[in-house]
């Protein structure tokens, strides 16, 4: 089988001074639409956000937000994350491209890095991801990455199931 190889990125940890990238993220219709309005109204909104939500997951749940960054143009092109997020037993993965960067490989190299880093960075050995029926491009990034549709899972900061992923690595 012939495997096209994955766009090529950079990670970096997330900082206030990425808060017109979130604010843009955070604020697009897909985004309100699949994952929902955190209320984020301005660029300082955004950088509050990182502040008050982002920055502390490093110390009470170690890990941290990081920025996509294509490996070649340099272009910020979105978010990537592992989360413990309350209502899913284990570590998930998280990532959002700007829209104008969607449809080119970047959301599906940005959801393997976040692997990469929950194997070999913290030697986890499952990892679950969650997303909306309605995000079929997020479920074939998944899929295309190998992880099953497990199930419905209802967290905190749904209104609704969302289906939940789950990746083994033996």
């Amino acid at each position: 089988m012939n495997k096209k190889p994955l766009k090529p990125i950079n990670i970096r940890p997330i900082t206030p001074e990425d808060a017109p990238l979130l604010f843009d993220l955070m604020t697009s219709e897909k985004w309100l639409a699949q994952i929902g309005d955190r209320g984020i109204k301005s660029v300082a909104d955004a950088r509050q956000y990182i502040l008050d939500k982002m920055h502390p997951d490093l110390h009470r749940k170690g890990f941290v937000n990081h920025i996509v960054i294509d490996s070649e143009t340099k272009a910020e092109i979105g978010t990537c994350s592992l989360h413990h997020r309350d209502g899913i037993d284990g570590v998930d993965i998280g990532y959002g491209i700007l829209e104008q960067f969607e449809g080119k490989g970047y959301a599906t190299a940005a959801a393997q890095k976040m692997v990469e880093l929950a194997l070999n960075t913290y030697g986890l050995n499952k990892v679950y991801a969650i997303t909306n029926d309605e995000n079929l491009g997020s479920c074939k990034v998944l899929e295309k990455l190998g992880f099953i549709h497990i199930g419905y899972v209802e967290l905190p900061i749904a209104d609704h199931p969302v289906k939940l992923y789950e990746l083994c690595i033996a």
